[in-house]
C-alpha cells in the first residue's frame, strides 16, 4: 500500500502527549489536555477522556480513513474536535473546511484550528450542522460527545442533557464551499453526522459531487438507509465502492483520477 496516512505507529511525541495526559489527569484538574499531533496540537477533552480518545484512536490511530492526502482539498463534515482534519494535514492536505455543530466541540475545534493555522494551514472552521436543505434545527446534545444529533434514535433520550438551536447548511452548498478551495490536488470528503448521513447524502443532487474524488460516510445503524443504499446512490455520481478499513465506514472513490493506490 502506497496510501499516505497508512497504518502505522503514532509520533513518539503524540504518544508520549497521550500517555502523560492519561498520568496527568489522575493529579492535576485541568479542562483540556494538549496533545501535540502534526505541526499543531489536539485536544482531549478531561470530562469526556475516554470518548476523545477513542475518537482520536478512531481517526487518527486506526487508520480508519486512510489514502493519499497529499495537496488534497478535504471537508469534514461532523468534525467534532478536529481530530480526523488534524489527521488529514498531518499527510499533506493542501487545505481543510471543518463543519461542527454542538457549541463544546465547537470551542476546541476552533482552538485546534487556530494552532495549526500559526503554522501556516489553511484550516476553516464552520459553526454549522449538514443536512440536505438549509435552515434551522434543533440539535439534540448528549452527554457524550460524540452522540449529538438531529434527529437521534429514541434509546438516546436517556442520554440527552440539553437542546442547542442551530444553522443547517446544504451539503450541496458545503461541498461547494471545499471546492472553491480546490488548488489541482484531490477532494476528499468525510461525513459522520450520527444517522443524518441518509437524509444528507440520498437528498443532495448527483451533479454536486462531479468533483469528490474520494468519500469516508460512517454509518450508523439507527439510520434510515444502510450503506448498499448510498452506494448504490452514489454510484450515479460517478463514484465507486472500494474497500474500507473499517466496517462502518462507506468508502467511495470516482476512479479514472490520480491516485497512489
Amino acid at each position: 500500500m502506497t496510501e499516505s496516512g497508512s497504518k502505522s505507529r503514532l509520533p513518539a511525541r503524540t504518544l508520549f502527549g497521550l500517555r502523560l495526559a492519561s498520568l496527568r489527569r489522575r493529579t492535576i484538574s485541568r479542562t483540556l489536555h494538549p496533545i501535540p499531533y502534526g505541526a499543531g496540537t489536539v485536544y482531549l477533552s478531561d470530562a469526556d477522556f475516554a470518548v476523545d480518545r477513542a475518537s482520536f484512536a478512531f481517526a487518527v490511530a486506526e487508520g480508519s480513513y486512510v489514502t493519499d492526502y497529499r495537496n488534497a482539498v478535504v471537508l469534514d463534515v461532523g468534525a467534532h474536535k478536529g481530530y480526523y482534519a488534524a489527521y488529514a494535514v498531518a499527510h499533506g492536505a493542501h487545505a481543510v473546511v471543518t463543519y461542527e455543530p454542538e457549541s463544546a466541540n465547537l470551542a476546541v475545534l476552533e482552538r485546534t484550528a487556530a494552532g495549526y493555522r500559526a503554522h501556516g494551514v489553511t484550516w476553516h472552521v464552520r459553526q454549522a450542522a449538514v443536512d440536505a436543505r438549509q435552515g434551522r434545527a434543533a440539535l439534540h446534545v448528549m452527554g457524550a460527545s460524540w452522540g449529538h444529533a438531529l434527529e437521534p434514535p429514541d434509546a438516546f433520550a436517556r442520554h440527552e442533557i440539553g437542546m442547542e438551536t442551530v444553522d443547517v447548511v446544504a451539503l450541496e452548498l458545503a461541498l461547494g464551499d471545499v471546492t472553491q478551495l480546490h488548488s489541482g490536488g484531490r477532494v476528499i470528503v468525510k461525513i459522520n453526522i450520527e444517522g443524518a448521513e441518509c437524509s444528507a447524502i440520498l437528498g443532495t443532487a448527483a451533479d454536486a459531487w462531479r468533483d469528490v474524488d474520494e468519500l469516508f460516510v460512517e454509518t450508523h445503524p439507527w439510520a434510515t438507509c444502510d450503506a448498499d443504499d448510498l452506494a448504490a446512490y452514489l454510484a450515479s455520481a460517478g463514484l465507486s465502492q472500494v474497500t474500507s478499513a473499517h466496517p462502518a465506514v462507506l468508502r467511495m472513490r470516482r476512479e479514472g483520477r490520480s491516485q497512489s493506490d
